[in-house]
């Protein structure tokens, strides 16, 4: 990987943590709002309750105090300064008044920090600003006597901040914690891709074995199933490169050795007087060996073809005349060939079920291009000319058998000869690559049964061969496509 295509790459991890990070934070900072109304709501009342609790309290004081009736006047010096004392026990704010009617208020005690005249509203709760402070107070009327407590709203105000400032603190050090602990579990969550990653990095190239790591993880099964058949599907094309590799080898040394034997030959015989036609005999047999190497070629070449691409680019099957066409076309270039290499051809009885023009054959449609068609009736009737003998005609039948119902129909194409035939065994055997019936004297390469095999394979068909005593019965058949 380059460092721009690194630079560009988004790390799995790091998009989790944040996902994680950014949906822990949203729900905290939703309950933490949440909460911190709560808190002031709740912290507004509980100083609420403590002004009434403070002032009941001094009320009953105060009447624990003095238990006989309330003067009618102000007290004394050592009154006041004695009642102070008694209310100032609980530490709030706070001052005693005697009410006598509704506009005659007579104070008896404060403390230093109360607002003065706080006991002159009404009862309950109010706000009232005294000396440029606002202070929120709670009067409580018990008969004559009247008693205020007040606390100071930006006293209140700080102690609400402080609650506050206390709470975001431990709830950003929590939430921190939760991102640190949400990166690690992760971290740890994504060490088998790690491992999967280290074991790809050590691998070697020629290694094709299965891959371990990932294994037990569900979430990586099937990335490394997937990737374990992969790697079983490249080590069985390698195989089959090497054992390709290895019989085209072997089988392109034998003309090869021969063509620079019978090259030397004809340098020898040139060389001699009177040795004109031994050198035309062996320059003969090299042009022989030259042209049996070319054929090899060409049909490793259309195999390699076969074998990497099943359909070529920009056809997509044969339908209709166009399959009656391939075979006829298949038929005049094999008997060409066989003109060419053996000076003649036997004769090939061309056979049709149902016979072209008839409306069955409109509906037919196979998924094998027409150039690979032509190109494995071809290579049968290659073989079967090549071993074909007697004066019989050679038999090519070509036979369409429509479907029923769901079932699809089948195209089949029968090539017979009356050469000497294979054995059973030889038949399982004839389609593998480089296979002759006695490949020393044989002029074939071995690779027409092996061609027309795969071609078939690669439209859902198949080749059979079967002994004809005498000769040989090649059949290929393939499953006809619902037409458009």
């Amino acid at each position: 990987m380059t460092a721009a295509s690194a630079a560009r790459a988004h790390s799995l991890r790091r998009r989790l943590v944040l996902a994680l990070a950014l949906a822990t934070g949203v729900l905290w900072g939703v309950v933490g709002w949440w909460r911190v109304g709560v808190l002031q709501a709740e912290l507004e009342a509980m100083l609420d309750e403590r002004l009434v609790a403070s002032a009941r309290m001094v009320a009953s004081i105060v009447h624990q105090f003095q238990p006989a009736p309330l003067p009618a006047t102000a007290p004394g010096p050592d009154t006041a300064q004695q009642l102070q004392s008694v209310i100032a026990r609980d530490g709030v704010a706070c001052e005693v008044s005697l009410v006598r009617s509704e506009v005659e208020v007579l104070p008896l005690a404060r403390t230093g920090d109360a607002p003065a005249n706080s006991t002159l509203g009404s009862p309950g709760f109010g706000t009232i600003t005294k000396g440029g402070k606002a202070w929120r107070t709670y009067v409580l009327q018990d008969g004559e006597l009247r008693v205020a407590t007040s606390d100071r709203l930006d006293q209140r105000a700080q102690l609400a901040r402080s609650a506050m400032r206390s709470l975001v603190l431990t709830f950003a050090v929590a939430l921190a914690g939760v991102w640190l602990l949400v990166w690690a579990l992760v971290t740890r969550g994504l060490r088998p891709l790690a491992q999967l990653q280290r074991e790809l990095r050590q691998r070697q190239p020629q290694a094709t074995g299965p891959v371990r790591a990932g294994q037990h993880v569900r979430e990586l099964q099937p990335l490394v199933a997937s990737l374990n058949a992969l790697l079983a599907r490249s080590r069985s094309a390698i195989e089959h490169e090497r054992r390709w590799t290895a019989d085209a080898a072997h089988e392109l040394r034998t003309p090869l050795t021969a063509i620079k034997t019978q090259v030397q030959v004809a340098q020898l015989a040139l060389a001699a007087p009177g040795r004109a036609a031994v050198a035309d005999e062996a320059l003969d047999a090299a042009l022989q060996g030259i042209a049996h190497m070319h054929g090899t070629l060409e049909q490793l070449l259309q195999l390699a073809r076969v074998e990497g691409a099943a359909e070529p680019a920009g056809e997509r099957g044969t339908q209709g005349s166009a399959i009656v066409q391939a075979l006829e076309l298949a038929v005049q270039q094999s008997r060409q060939r066989a003109e060419h290499e053996r000076g003649h051809a036997a004769p090939v009885d061309v056979q049709y079920a149902p016979q072209p023009g008839d409306p069955a054959w409109q509906q037919a449609h196979l998924a094998v291009p027409s150039a690979l068609l032509a190109s494995a009736i071809g290579n049968l009737l290659d073989n079967a000319l090549r071993h074909h003998a007697g004066d019989a005609p050679l038999r090519c039948a070509l036979a369409l058998q429509p479907g029923s119902g769901t079932a699809p129909g089948w195209l089949s194409v029968d090539v017979r000869d009356h050469g000497p035939g294979l054995s059973e065994e030889e038949c399982r055997q004839a389609t593998e690559r480089f296979w002759r019936k006695g490949a020393s004297s044989s002029a074939g390469s071995g690779l027409g049964l092996t061609i027309a095999r795969r071609i078939a394979e690669s439209g859902g068909g198949t080749l059979e061969l079967t002994p004809a005593h005498p000769g040989l019965r090649a059949r290929l058949r393939w499953p006809l496509l619902p037409t458009d």
